[in-house]
């Protein structure tokens, strides 16, 4: 309403809107960047978490055999 009649304010007003429409890009793509990154340590984690529930199942195995080898009952 105020740019209609005024076409310096019309540039201005342009060009307030593209400075803002570029912020809001940036903001969504540093936005999904930052869940981009979030994601992989989460499924690093679950990936160490599955490993290290791997070794421990190992482990007890290895050592009810121990327990079977000698005679020991559970």
């Amino acid at each position: 309403m105020i740019t209609k009649d005024n076409p310096s304010m019309n540039s201005t007003a342009e060009s307030i809107y593209l400075s803002n429409s570029d912020f809001e890009i940036r903001e969504r793509c540093r936005i999904r960047e930052d869940a981009i990154i979030h994601e992989k340590l989460v499924a690093e984690k679950l990936e160490a978490q599955a490993e290290t529930i791997a070794t421990q199942a190992e482990e007890i195995n290895r050592l009810k055999k121990l327990l079977a080898d000698n005679g020991i009952q559970e």
